[in-house]
């Protein structure tokens, strides 16, 4: 666990925001030229988009520079500081990308059952027979309504191992 302090977490974020649209409106000048005159170009409408979003996040970074910015809204849980929790969100990371590069290996029903029972089973607020046995049904029916919407419903082709793809 890292703890940092609440104002500076939100002007170290925000500012990395900023510099990430400042970087995305420059790259809409690569953007295809009109190919009609007198309408826009490709960039009209991205520029917009962070032209709005960089707006709002200058006046982020204003109001967090003139006044403390609280994260927490409870009066009970404010405090100084804001613990990350790396070790879990280093797990979330090497298990989605577990998950990405190996589901044409081992199937999306198998893969997408795994990932979410993996994300549950540890955030369930019950005993562990408890949490073991509603993260698994909970991942299971999951997959089921996935698989019944994507590729029964929407004709999505996904990576199947075992259930039936019925796109055709």
């Amino acid at each position: 666990m890292i703890k940092f302090r609440n104002r500076s977490l939100a002007l170290a974020i925000s500012t990395i925001f900023f510099l990430i649209l400042l970087f995305l409106f420059y790259e809409t000048f690569n953007m295809a030229p009109s190919y009609l005159p007198g309408y826009p170009g490709d960039s009209f409408f991205p520029r917009l988009i962070l032209i709005f979003l960089i707006f709002w996040n200058v006046l982020l970074i204003f109001q967090n520079l003139k006044k403390p910015f609280i994260l927490s809204s409870s009066e009970k849980d404010r405090e100084d500081f804001i613990e990350i929790y790396y070790k879990e969100i280093l797990k979330l990371f090497i298990v989605s990308l577990i998950y990405v590069y190996s589901i044409e290996l081992i199937g999306f029903e198998i893969l997408t059952s795994l990932f979410l029972f993996i994300l549950l089973i540890e955030r369930m607020d019950y005993t562990f027979k408890k949490s073991l046995i509603f993260s698994s049904l909970i991942s299971i029916s999951t997959m089921f309504i996935f698989w019944i919407i994507f590729i029964i419903f929407l004709k999505i082709p996904f990576p199947l191992k075992f259930l039936p793809s019925l796109i055709y």
